[in-house]
């Protein structure tokens, strides 16, 4: 994938992380998720953000940019549908996050800013 990245002129890699995949806010007991710890989601969250970093870093000259998403907590299976937005809110952060300059890389952003890692 990487060459067709590298050919495309402008490119963007968007991963979809979680708030929960912050150890800054995790370690802020007054986060409204504080007591949030579902271990395997939130590491491999964390993990997620740990690898666009280090990606942002590897394309730092190049063509690509590379950040994390918080789509915010959307009705989905994975969370039996009790997400307070629809798929298509959630969506709505991803997609603004692809449209954004190439300048904007090794960013953690959510709607309205961007989230400590």
């Amino acid at each position: 994938m990487l060459p067709l990245l590298q050919s495309a002129g402008n490119a963007q890699v968007i991963n979809v992380s979680s708030e929960l995949g912050s150890v800054s806010l995790h370690n802020d007991s007054n986060w409204k998720y504080a007591p949030m710890k579902f271990l395997a989601y939130c590491a491999s969250k964390a993990a997620l953000n740990m690898f666009t970093v280090q990606l942002a870093y590897e394309f730092r000259d190049g063509n690509i940019a590379v950040n994390s998403v918080n789509p915010g907590y959307t009705a989905t299976d994975l969370n039996g549908n009790r997400g307070s937005q629809t798929v298509e809110e959630g969506a709505a952060e991803i997609v603004r996050a692809a449209l954004l300059d190439l300048s904007v890389t090794g960013k953690f952003l959510e709607t309205g800013g961007e989230i400590p890692w």
